[in-house]
């Protein structure tokens, strides 16, 4: 081996013994600076992130600490219970700081979360401080939801939390990151998911005749955490006391072919958990495959990391069966068949795991033959730091591509650089359209405070988020009764399309003006020529809902007929949206304006 290479060789060693968690400062500075740059310009994922959560921390951070049990801004005023963040550590920021910063804030933090979790699970598990850089640096540019916090990035951080125990190390650090991480997740997201591997974690140390009291100790203070969060839940599951019946009681659950199912998501994840893991399966599968058949020469540490690897695996697929199960025909139709809690809760979340799981099951297989060392010139030059780290690299770069693509770094860089006129992103300025909705606000020139509005093939989020009192809304726990109400307003609509219908009655979490021109759409924007001919809403049904003005996307032809008096059509160069402005001059008898007819009523 030339000097050269040996020096090289040399350097890749040393540095894999070397602090590379201190880098970190450095990729949080890269990944933010275009966020920073375009501040309310900047691109992230809207879909269930600013049109739902982002409004449950909102509306907890206004009235944080004033005691209310009802939100009027709402859907006619909503239960807070109903309006659960996704993690209540977060929410203060949003009561001390405008909402956008909060948000990249929060985001901040979740980032270093991830990675410095990350790191220091695979340092712990494989004692190789290049293999933990990779994959904490993998695991932080998930595309993954920020405003479900701890929920998934947290993850990694509790692995080690739990190494840290079983290996007997001090246990304050580990207490400390359990509270951090039950005030920063939510229970029903993957909280309830680290508490149940908590459990088989202390299950095996009893087994393995370990000592397990700050085990315990850690457990207890997580579920401890968690039951104080969730006071209200926990009364509805143990003491069955529920403020009201929630809309979910009439959700329905649809099966899933088995085993095409459990292939998809093994392969791919699923709703919410972008794991980007498709390409490293193959590697993995070869390194264990590899590790099997060099067994006898693995030295006892690879020789565990195999085992573990392998059962990591194992358990990854297995994640993926229970998601088939609980998609499989007989489970849904049983669950179809309950009521209350077990009925609508989706236990199927543990595939939650995947963004973590995968880039840590990645990071043990290599670390099996990254220990090992070649005898003779040929074979020491395959196993030299270099060689390894050369095919860690070639295996992951498929990935590393995906994960690029999808990275908000990435979309934010390329937002920066084209506009959204070519990338067609949606920017935060451009959704909650701050500078729009003040001008519906000025228009209508009431205290915003003293009517409701609704919105018709608009999100209600940016009104919302404004300060707007809304009819409708995006809410995964409601009253059914509120829901029943809400309906009379869409049901002839309802009537004209099956698939609306279904999507709205068996679903429901969106209360939305649904309809037959344009369906289920909510982001019709200023760049869509909409008009409605024909809407059949029961206005009447509507202003009872305390109703008096109506954001549409379009033009609505029979305005008059509905008893809708046009305000004016608003715009701005920023915002996504165009607000056709109208008004409700219903009187409070007389007129009926279902079918778009006018009726007289005695």
């Amino acid at each position: 081996m030339s000097k050269i290479g040996k020096k090289v060789n040399y350097v890749v060693a040393q540095l894999d013994r070397f602090p590379l968690w201190s880098l970190f400062p450095i990729l949080l500075a890269v990944v933010m600076a275009p966020i920073l740059t375009l501040g309310e310009g900047s691109v992230f994922d809207f879909h269930d992130q600013w049109d739902e959560y982002m409004m449950n921390t909102i509306l907890n951070a206004r009235h944080l600490g004033d005691g209310t049990k009802v939100f009027p801004e709402m859907m006619g005023g909503i239960n807070a219970g109903g309006l659960q963040p996704a993690g209540v550590l977060f929410v203060p920021i949003y009561r001390w700081l405008p909402a956008f910063w909060a948000f990249v804030i929060q985001y901040a933090v979740c980032f270093a979360t991830a990675f410095l979790g990350m790191y220091f699970c695979v340092k712990e598990l494989t004692d190789s401080s290049i293999l933990a850089l990779i994959a904490a640096g993998c695991f932080c540019m998930l595309p993954l939801y920020p405003i479900y916090a701890l929920s998934e990035m947290g993850i990694p951080m509790m692995i080690y939390a739990f190494l840290r125990l079983w290996k007997g190390k001090t246990p304050w650090i580990s207490l400390t990151l359990a509270v951090y991480f039950s005030l920063g997740s939510h229970l029903v997201y993957t909280g309830y998911v680290v508490l149940g591997f908590w459990v088989i974690g202390l299950i095996v140390s009893l087994f393995r005749k370990r000592q397990i009291k700050w085990m315990v100790v850690t457990f207890l203070l997580l579920l401890g955490t968690y039951a104080a969060e969730n006071y209200d839940l926990f009364q509805e599951i143990i003491l069955k006391r529920d403020s009201y019946v929630s809309h979910r009681e009439e959700m329905v659950t649809y099966a899933m072919p088995f085993w095409r199912t459990v292939w998809e998501v093994f392969t791919s994840s699923a709703q919410f958990a972008p794991s980007l893991h498709r390409h490293l399966m193959l590697p993995i599968v070869i390194s264990l495959l590899l590790g099997a058949a060099f067994y006898r020469k693995l030295e006892q540490e690879c020789r565990k990391r195999l085992f573990l690897a392998a059962g990591g695996l194992g358990l990854l697929f297995c994640i993926a069966v229970f998601y088939g199960i609980c998609k499989w025909q007989p489970v849904v139709d049983m669950k179809n068949g309950l009521h209350g809690f077990l009925h609508y809760f989706q236990i199927e979340r543990f595939y939650w795991i995947y963004p973590a799981g995968w880039y840590l099951e990645f990071a043990l297989c290599c670390s099996v033959w990254w220990g090992m060392k070649g005898k003779g010139k040929i074979s020491s030059k395959f196993f030299s730091p270099v060689m390894k780290l050369c095919v860690i690299v070639a295996a992951l770069w498929p990935t590393l591509q995906l994960i690029k693509e999808n990275s908000y770094f990435y979309i934010n860089v390329n937002q920066y650089h084209n506009g959204s006129g070519i990338t067609g992103y949606i920017s935060w300025e451009s959704y909650y359209a701050e500078d729009l909705m003040q001008q519906l606000e000025n228009a209508i020139g009431r205290d915003i405070t003293t009517y409701r509005v609704a919105h018709l093939g608009i999100c209600p989020a940016p009104a919302l988020m404004h300060g707007f009192y809304t009819v409708d809304g995006y809410s995964n726990n409601y009253p059914l009764e509120y829901k029943h109400r809400f309906r009379k307003v869409i049901e002839k609509e309802l009537e004209k399309e099956e698939q609306v219908r279904l999507y709205f009655d068996e679903w429901g979490n969106r209360c939305y003006l649904f309809n037959g021109a344009t369906g289920t759409a909510y982001m019709l924007g200023k760049n869509r020529e909409v008009v409605y001919e024909k809407l059949e809403f029961d206005m009447n049904a509507l202003q009872e809902l305390g109703c008096e003005y109506l954001f549409s996307c379009g033009k609505i032809k029979n305005a008059e007929e509905l008893g809708l008096s046009l305000v004016g059509c608003y715009e701005t160069d920023t915002s996504y949206w165009r607000v056709w402005l109208y008004e409700l001059t219903l009187q409070d008898k007389g007129v009926c304006k279902i079918s778009g007819k006018r009726e007289n009523t005695l």
